[in-house]
């Protein structure tokens, strides 16, 4: 078997990671549906604008990965960051419904 390159390894521990999100993301929206309807509105629109945001690292991640050396350096610190943020949100928003 090939070794992976460390392009290879970040793409992967940032897609397990996007993965991981979203599966929260979906536990998310059948617990938002269990609140009153008034607060469900904001909870699904928080929802959404994570959503948002995972869609947009998963951009950057193509981004990166098709970038040369010197930019994806730079890609890379904020696909973390980026990446880490939205795993906090996502915790956040968790810890509101349970």
């Amino acid at each position: 078997m090939a070794r992976m390159t460390k392009m290879e390894k970040f793409r992967a521990k940032i897609d397990i990671q996007m993965d991981h999100i979203m599966a929260a993301l979906i536990e998310l929206r059948a617990k938002a549906k269990e609140v009153k309807l008034d607060t469900r509105a904001s909870i699904e629109k928080s929802l959404d604008a994570l959503e948002k945001n995972q869609g947009e690292i998963r951009s950057k991640l193509d981004e990166w990965a098709k970038a040369g050396k010197d930019a994806a350096g730079d890609l890379q610190k904020t696909i973390k960051r980026s990446t880490k943020e939205l795993s906090k949100s996502v915790k956040k928003a968790y810890k509101s419904l349970t």
